[in-house]
């Protein structure tokens, strides 16, 4: 075999391993990726959403390392190492240079776990880095090691999760890491949608009592295109929350008016108010002879017979007949 022939076999079998390399790397590539999913929820009452939400660590897998147990009680505490672990919560506790006393444990409803050589450790209202510090105190009590140094790593925080539903671009429930303003919870859920009302609503259930019924702790208007945003979007969310974001509420106008359709609600509105919106009468209408179509509790349609200054209310149809001569 001449020099050439050997120089052109080896070049083949270069290019064959390096196409074949970047075959594998971009498929890794695309196992790795992933893609945060919801579910809609139009059309569901809000406590069958929130159990066919899935869990926060599948919308956002929640890992905190935290700081070596032993520290000097002078560092700042950050978001990770404030947050109270609660039931539900995965940890998983290393200490260094001893990978036998690795641990991972799930925090249970009596909030007490076991940890090798210490036993039991009560954690139920604490945060992560105290229950690295008193695991790191036990150990060095009892002798087992010299000035331990314990980290704590939160795989899932399932006890604190919020939810965001109505209409917003990506309804589902979203871990709460650290403190989350109304606004930016907002923001994780993609922002409302075209259809939604401009407020927002927040639900809380009793305090200790995770399965109570949620009830309405407070109503925002959300007046995002103002030059200067409502002060209540700033307040926190709890855990558990659920901020939901109703649908628009509308009206109809039709007969004899220059735009007749559908249009969104507004505060205080009126028929006349609603002539307006509808480009007022037509030449063959006449503003004596409106008719309101309002559909009361019990599911019966009613005809009221208005005038310009009635009220108008959501799901009202206004209707504008023609002049009798």
């Amino acid at each position: 075999m001449t020099i050439w022939s050997k120089f052109s076999a080896h070049s083949t079998i270069t290019a064959c391993k390096l196409l074949s390399a970047v075959l594998v790397y971009t498929l890794a590539g695309q196992l790795h990726a992933q893609e945060v999913t919801t579910i809609p929820v139009n059309g569901m009452k809000l406590e069958g959403q929130l159990l066919q939400l899935p869990h926060a660590s599948t919308v956002q897998q929640t890992e905190k390392t935290l700081i070596p147990a032993k520290t000097t009680g002078d560092e700042p505490a950050n978001d990770a190492a404030s947050d109270v672990i609660g039931e539900g919560d995965q940890l998983l506790v290393t200490v260094f240079g001893q990978p036998d006393l690795t641990a991972d444990v799930t925090i249970g409803e009596s909030g007490v776990i076991t940890l090798p050589l210490v036993g039991t450790v009560e954690v139920k209202g604490k945060t992560a880095l105290e229950i690295a510090s008193i695991f790191a105190k036990k150990l060095e009590q009892g002798q087992y090691i010299k000035n331990p140094r314990v980290s704590i790593k939160v795989i899932q925080q399932l006890s604190r999760t919020f939810s965001v539903l109505g209409e917003v671009l990506r309804p589902g429930r979203y871990p709460l890491q650290g403190q989350i303003s109304i606004l930016e919870a907002l923001s994780l859920a993609g922002g409302v949608s075209q259809k939604a009302e401009k407020s927002l609503r927040i639900l809380r259930r009793e305090p200790g009592k995770p399965t109570s019924e949620l009830q309405e702790y407070a109503s925002i208007k959300l007046e995002l295109d103002a030059s200067t945003l409502p002060p209540e979007l700033a307040q926190k969310i709890q855990p558990n929350d659920v901020l939901f974001v109703p649908q628009q509420k509308n009206f109809y106008v039709y007969g004899e008016v220059r735009r007749p359709g559908i249009y969104p609600m507004e505060e205080d509105l009126n028929v006349m108010r609603v002539l307006s919106i509808g480009g007022g009468v037509t030449e063959r209408g006449s503003i004596r002879r409106i008719i309101i179509h309002r559909k009361t509790e019990s599911g019966e349609l009613r005809e009221i017979s208005a005038g310009i200054a009635d009220k108008v209310q959501p799901g009202d149809v206004v209707f504008i007949n023609e002049r009798i001569f």
